[in-house]
């Protein structure tokens, strides 16, 4: 059940969690394209390579890696080839600060 009284708030939070699973889709979708154009993997639950991650697994595999400031300077780490590897894929080198 939920505590929304009003049917306009119940299918507000409908539309949301439809927006939210698209934007996840769409994700999804964009790093197997790109996995399968460059003809790379990432470790599955077994480290095995597979092209066909879920994204929920790549959120996973980020689940150690740090963003830290020492001295002034920015530092992440925890960073591996793999994380690499999804970050460049996705277009999120930035902020990562791979670039």
């Amino acid at each position: 059940s939920t505590f929304l009284k009003r049917p306009e708030r119940v299918m507000a939070l409908g539309m949301v969690m439809a927006l939210a699973l698209l934007v996840y889709a769409l994700g999804e979708w964009a790093l197997r394209r790109r996995l399968w154009e460059t003809g790379s993997s990432l470790p599955d639950q077994k480290g095995r390579p597979t092209a066909k991650p879920t994204l929920r697994w790549v959120f996973q595999l980020f689940m150690w890696v740090r963003l830290v400031e020492l001295g002034g300077k920015w530092l992440v780490l925890n960073l591996a080839p793999h994380h690499e590897t999804a970050v460049r894929l996705l277009g999120a080198g930035r902020y990562y600060l791979l670039e």
